[in-house]
């Protein structure tokens, strides 16, 4: 039986080379990568919102009372039910890097920031709350999405 000596198991240790750092861009990109990070989850949180905000519309829970703007309670719950799931969806997508998802985040947190403030009447402060939740959502892509295609360059 031949036996195979310890040392030859082992790999040569290598030394590994440094690279400059240049402390700016590693700043930047851990800001950028804060910040839709931050978009991302608020993103998400906003969507979860909505689709239960949309099921207690829909399911006529206590909690909800039936005094919007237009319409009747159902139709918006719909609504905040299918909303919420494209944010989500949005979310997501944000998370991935994908750039459609940065647009559609966007236009969906937009469009919910009208329309809780069209929903006030039911309860205005959480309204109130979801929209500065979408005004930084809306701030945090704009600001912060376009510095992922000059780090990616």
């Amino acid at each position: 039986m031949d036996s195979v000596p310890p040392s030859a198991l082992t790999r040569p240790s290598v030394t590994p080379t440094q690279h400059p750092l240049d402390e700016a861009a590693v700043s930047g990109e851990i800001e950028r990568t804060t910040w839709l990070d931050f978009a991302t989850i608020l993103l998400f949180f906003v969507g979860m919102f909505n689709v239960i905000d949309g099921i207690s519309a829909v399911r006529n829970s206590a909690y909800v009372k039936n005094s919007v703007l237009f319409s009747d309670l159902h139709a918006w719950g719909w609504f905040f039910l299918v909303w919420g799931v494209i944010q989500i969806v949005a979310a997501f997508g944000v998370f991935r890097g994908a750039k459609w998802a940065v647009a559609i985040g966007i236009i969906t947190a937009f469009f919910n920031a009208l329309a809780q403030l069209s929903a006030a009447r039911t309860d205005p402060i959480w309204s109130v709350t979801l929209m500065v939740l979408d005004i930084v959502v809306i701030y945090s892509l704009v600001a912060h999405s376009g510095m992922r295609r000059e780090a990616s360059v």
